[in-house]
C-alpha cells in the first residue's frame, strides 16, 4: 500500500543525465568502425590485426568491470563517474596520435577500454533497480536509448569530420567533448540512490514510511509485490540462472561487437560508399533507441522472455538479409536489415538489464554486472576477431554472419532457461 506520489522525483533526472552519458560514451564506442574503415584505407594493415585491438579491448571491458562493479557499489556514481570520462576522453585523445599498429592496441584497446567500461552500460543498469521498481523496464530501456541516440548522431558526424578535417583530428575532437561535457554533469548531477534525495523508489512513498526511509536507515524495503532476496556474487555463481544469464551476455556480445566492427566494412566490399556506411549506422541508432523503449516498456508487461525473443528474431532476420546485400543496385535487403536489426538489437540491452535485476536484486548487483561482463567481453572479442579473420581466409563476411545467427538464436534459449519469469523460486543459500 502507498500513502502518496513525490511531486518531483529525481530518478527522471538520473534517466536524463544517464542518456546523456551514454548517448556520447556508447555512442562513440559504437561508431568505431567507422574509424575501423578510415584506419585501414590509411594503413593498409590485415582486418584481423586491426580487429584485434577492438578484440582487446572487449576482452578489457569484460575483465575489468569485476573492478568497475565493486567502485559502483563502493563509491557510487557521483565519484566514479567523471574518472571514467576522464580516462575515455585522454584516451580519444592519444588516440588521434595512432602511428604504428601496438598504438592501436594501447590506446583504444586498453585506455579507451577501460573509460567505457566504468562510464557506460553496467554501472548505469545497476542504478536503475534502486531508482526504479514498477517502471524498471521503461526506465532501462529510456536510459539505454541514449545509445542509439548517440549512434545516430556521431556515426555520420565522425564520418564527416574525417572525410573534411581526417581521423585524427576526430579522435581529438571527441576527446574534448567527453572531457568538456561528461566530467563536469556526472559529478553535478548523478547521485547514488533516491534515499540519498530523501526520496523511496518510483517516487512514491509507502504509507509505513514515516519518517522518510534514509532515517530509518534504508532498513525497509519498498518492494510489495513480492519477497526481495539479497544477493551475492558468491550465491549467484552457485545458481544455473546466472550462468544462463552469462551465455545470453555472451551471445550479445559476440554479435553486437562484431556487427559494430565490420558492418560498415562490409557494406563499402558491396559497393556502398563510406559515407552512406556511416549514415547507415548512424541510423540503426534511433530505431535501436525505439526498439530498447518499446522492448522494455513490453517486458514489464509480458516478461521478459516473450520481449527478448520477439526482439531478437527480428535480429536474425535483419542480419540474414544484411548478408545478403550484394549489390547496390538491390539497395532493399539493406532497408530491411536497418529497420530490423536496428529494433531487435535494441531489445538486449534493456531487457538483459532487467532479467539480471529480476533474477538477483540487492545491494550486489553492480558486482553481479560486472561479473557478468566478463562473458560479454569474451564474446565480443571472439566475434570482433573472428570476423576478420574470416574475411582475410574467405574473403567475405558469410561465415561470421552465419555465426552470428547462431549465436543470437542460443542467447534466446539462454534467457528461458535462466527464467526471471520464476524469480521467487531462488533462493541463495
Amino acid at each position: 500500500m502507498t500513502a502518496k506520489t513525490s511531486r518531483f522525483y529525481y530518478g527522471w533526472v538520473i534517466v536524463i543525465v544517464s542518456f546523456l552519458t551514454l548517448f556520447f560514451t556508447l555512442g562513440i564506442g559504437y561508431s568505431v568502425g567507422v574509424f575501423y574503415v578510415a584506419i585501414l584505407k590509411e594503413y593498409g594493415w590485415g582486418r584481423a590485426e586491426t580487429a584485434g585491438a577492438f578484440s582487446l579491448a572487449l576482452l578489457i571491458h569484460g575483465f575489468f568491470s569485476i573492478v568497475t562493479g565493486n567502485l559502483i557499489d563502493r563509491l557510487g556514481p557521483r565519484r566514479l563517474f567523471p574518472l571514467g570520462a576522464a580516462f575515455l576522453g585522454i584516451g580519444l585523445a592519444v588516440a588521434s596520435r595512432i602511428s604504428a599498429i601496438w598504438h592501436l592496441y594501447v590506446f583504444l584497446g586498453v585506455l579507451m577500454a577501460i573509460g567505457i567500461n566504468i562510464i557506460s552500460f553496467n554501472p548505469h543498469v545497476s542504478r536503475i533497480p534502486k531508482w526504479f521498481i514498477r517502471k524498471a523496464g521503461l526506465a532501462s530501456g529510456l536510459v539505454l536509448a541514449g545509445t542509439g541516440a548517440g549512434i545516430m548522431v556521431l556515426a555520420p558526424f565522425i564520418q564527416f569530420m574525417i572525410d573534411t578535417v581526417g581521423w585524427r583530428f576526430a579522435f581529438l575532437v571527441l576527446g574534448v567533448m567527453v572531457i568538456s561535457v561528461l566530467v563536469p554533469m556526472t559529478a553535478l548531477f548523478q547521485r547514488r540512490s533516491p534515499e540519498e534525495m530523501g526520496q523511496f523508489p518510483d517516487g512514491i512513498v509507502p504509507a509505513y514510511a514515516d519518517p522518510p526511509l534514509e532515517s530509518q536507515g534504508g532498513a525497509r524495503d519498498t518492494r510489495s509485490s513480492h519477497i526481495v532476496q539479497r544477493w551475492t556474487v558468491r550465491a549467484a555463481l552457485r545458481t544455473r540462472a546466472f550462468w544462463w544469464i552469462a551465455l545470453m551476455n555472451f551471445s550479445i556480445g559476440f554479435v553486437i561487437n562484431m556487427m559494430v566492427v565490420h558492418q560498415a566494412a562490409h557494406m563499402v566490399d558491396a559497393g556502398y560508399s563510406a559515407t552512406l556506411a556511416a549514415l547507415v549506422v548512424g541510423l540503426l541508432g534511433p530505431l535501436r533507441s525505439g526498439g530498447g523503449v518499446l522492448c522494455g516498456y513490453l517486458s514489464d508487461r509480458v516478461g521478459r522472455e516473450v520481449a527478448y525473443t520477439l526482439g531478437n528474431t527480428a535480429c536474425v532476420v535483419g542480419v540474414l538479409c544484411f548478408l545478403l546485400i550484394r549489390y547496390t543496385t538491390a539497395p532493399w535487403m539493406l532497408y530491411i536489415f536497418v529497420v530490423l536489426y536496428g529494433l531487435g538489437h535494441g531489445a538486449t540491452g534493456p531487457v538483459y538489464a532487467m532479467a539480471t535485476a529480476d533474477l538477483f536484486p540487492g545491494d550486489s548487483l553492480g558486482r553481479i554486472f560486472g561479473t557478468l561482463s566478463i562473458a560479454f567481453g569474451i564474446g565480443g572479442a571472439l566475434g570482433t576477431y573472428l570476423g576478420g579473420y574470416f574475411h582475410d581466409q574467405l574473403g567475405s563476411y558469410t561465415v561470421p554472419f552465419l555465426l552470428a545467427m547462431l549465436v543470437t538464436s542460443l542467447g534466446i534459449l539462454a534467457i528461458w532457461l535462466a527464467a526471471p519469469r520464476r524469480r521467487r523460486t531462488y533462493v541463495p543459500s
